[in-house]
């Protein structure tokens, strides 16, 4: 079960805060600075950028980008001599947005570039020899990546070989010397001035078109692309990608959902009609439209995705999302199989710091997503591998604050090939290296956890009474978005609410609990994704936290709770020492 602990105050929030945020939201300004206090803004002016995120203010030049002004005059040379441009991008959806990117401004500018996607199962992440070698047959003369070629020395060193100039746009982490890369645009490279880390690929290939446009302008070229209609593609790469959601990328997808949702992509207008998506959002880009471009790359080719984001013709785009509606139908079938197996198997042992668990037969394109519905399940790390013989390919993900990169760096040693960061690792092992695994991924958390098992915390923004709850103060908390990484939405508490309803809807295999909740005189209506499992009947007292939302239907605002945890009533202590605690600042 989770912990329940409270933000701290660290003292009252400054009065220029509360000042600055009234500016933009009036009546519920002491809750809102208190929600950017808890998120780590805290000076006015920062607070009011949170706010009003805008193009002009809120993104930094891309010649701070180390190797920026190379990048950007090589492209510009390229154009302007008719040499071939290839697009190497990765079978992520950041790969795939920053590729489709690239293809689509290129093509307006007047190139044919060509396409290589990298396949996941044929030659996994990164660049490939034998990839590079084609393009280069094939008359390519400068290289683009899009999320990849950081970790990749020899491969580059192949591709000068070749005679290829490689531009490398990517945002993993760099190693301590330089890539052989003709240009690396890496914000995370030693040396890059450019002062937010946090860029996804798509956004540094986003930062790439910025400067190669500022290039052209400084060439004389006239007539150039407009990039705030990229701006949908930036938008889709950055969140799927959980990146946090600050600074520059909170700019680049705000803009970016107001794009997607007029977008005039045919592939997005028919990758948003096979998702049901009628209104753009990180959610809907989660949940909705991520889902069916990884499909692709997970279960066949995901050039077929870049495909679809960057045809022109409306037959084509309907055709193509049509076929990635099979391949996310085909994925979800094949997660919900391997889930109960590796249920089965978890199930069946005592469970320690992590969970590794391998099967033969099982698909290596899924093990990532059913790693991530362990650790929704039992609050641990968690390893999958697929075993094809002698050969384990396995990924890992992890709870916020256990760096689950480090772990397994610890046993470098163990696999044939192996990446990632704190959150999410990919490998290559023998089947004999299993057991060794496991125990060595075992003593590695132990000696970064303390000796103590992880133990799961949902931190609460503050205290309520359903009194308080309306669609105004809905409303006013929309003025935070986009949630997502390094932004989490709000999260409030109420006490002693009564269980008036409830029922179970949605997938079996992953019920939710749908609720009718009232305290104060007041009830309304909540449901509680995931939670079906949870022992609630009517009558019930419970303290809840929840997150107040609007759904809008056919014009109307309807408020609806949507409800992360639940525990009975008074099993939880009030917060201690803080302002909430003495003073609520919602009015």
């Amino acid at each position: 079960m989770r912990r329940w602990t409270w933000h701290e105050a660290r003292g009252p929030v400054p009065a220029a805060l509360v000042a600055a945020v009234a500016d933009v939201e009036r009546p519920y300004a002491p809750l809102l600075a208190r929600l950017l206090w808890n998120r780590g803004v805290r000076e006015p002016d920062t607070a009011a950028r949170f706010l009003r995120p805008t193009l002009a203010e809120g993104l930094r030049s891309p010649r701070l980008l180390k190797d920026m002004d190379r990048a950007a005059a090589r492209l510009a040379d390229a154009l302007a001599a008719g040499e071939r441009i290839a697009v190497y991008g990765d079978y992520d959806v950041d790969g795939i947005a920053g590729a489709a990117q690239l293809v689509a401004c290129l093509r307006e500018l007047g190139a044919d570039p060509l396409l290589h996607v990298s396949h996941r199962a044929r030659e996994g992440y990164g660049l490939h020899p034998e990839a590079l070698r084609g393009l280069a047959g094939a008359g390519a003369r400068v290289v683009v990546t899009a999320d990849c070629g950081t970790g990749n020395p020899a491969e580059l060193a192949v591709a000068a070989d070749l005679g290829l100039d490689v531009i490398v746009c990517d945002h993993h982490l760099a190693p301590a010397t330089r890539p052989p890369a003709f240009a690396l645009l890496n914000p995370l490279q030693t040396g890059c001035p450019f002062p937010f880390k946090g860029l996804s690929g798509a956004g540094v290939v986003f930062y790439l078109l910025m400067g190669l446009r500022m290039e052209l302008r400084a060439r004389g070229r006239a007539v150039l692309p407009d990039l705030r209609r990229y701006l949908d593609l930036v938008a889709l790469g950055t969140v799927a990608d959980l990146v946090p959601l600050r600074e520059e990328n909170r700019v680049l997808v705000s803009h970016g959902l107001r794009a997607l949702d007029r977008t005039a992509r045919p592939g997005l207008v028919a990758l948003k009609e096979t998702a049901l998506v009628e209104a753009a959002s990180v959610r809907a880009i989660g949940f909705r439209l991520a889902p069916r471009l990884n499909a692709a790359g997970r279960l066949a080719d995901a050039r077929r995705a870049v495909e679809m984001l960057v045809t022109a013709r409306q037959d084509e785009a309907r055709a193509l999302a049509a076929e990635l509606e099979v391949h996310n139908a085909e994925r979800r079938a094949i997660e919900e199989a391997m889930l109960a197996e590796a249920v089965a198997l978890v199930d069946g042992r005592a469970r320690g710091r992590h969970l590794l668990v391998a099967r033969e037969g099982w698909h290596p394109g899924v093990a990532g997503i059913v790693a991530a519905r362990l650790v929704e399940r039992y609050h641990r790390p968690a390893v999958v591998v697929a075993l094809d013989g002698d050969v384990g390919r396995g990924s890992g993900r992890s709870l916020d604050g256990v760096d689950l990169y480090a772990a397994v760096t610890d046993c470098r040693d163990l696999f044939e090939a192996v990446g990632g960061h704190a959150q999410a690792v990919g490998f290559t092992l023998r089947r004999g290296q299993l057991r060794a695994l496991a125990a060595r991924l075992e003593a590695a958390l132990g000696r970064r956890d303390g000796g103590g098992a992880p133990r799961p915390a949902l931190a609460i923004d503050a205290e309520t009474s359903f009194a308080h709850v309306t669609p105004a103060l809905a409303a006013a908390l929309e003025r935070l978005e986009p949630f997502g990484a390094g932004n989490p939405e709000p999260v409030l508490s109420a006490r002693n609410v009564e269980v008036q309803g409830a029922g179970l809807v949605g997938e079996p295999s992953r019920p939710n609990l749908k609720l009718r909740l009232r305290q104060d005189g007041r009830t309304l209506a909540a449901i509680g994704y995931g939670l079906g499992h949870l022992p609630v009947r009517a009558g019930d007292r419970l303290d809840v936290a929840f997150t107040p939302r609007l759904s809008r239907w056919q014009g109307l605002d309807r408020l609806r709770l949507e409800v992360i945890d639940i525990r009975p009533t008074g099993r939880v202590a009030a917060p201690q020492d803080t302002e909430m605690a003495r003073e609520s600042p919602i009015p």
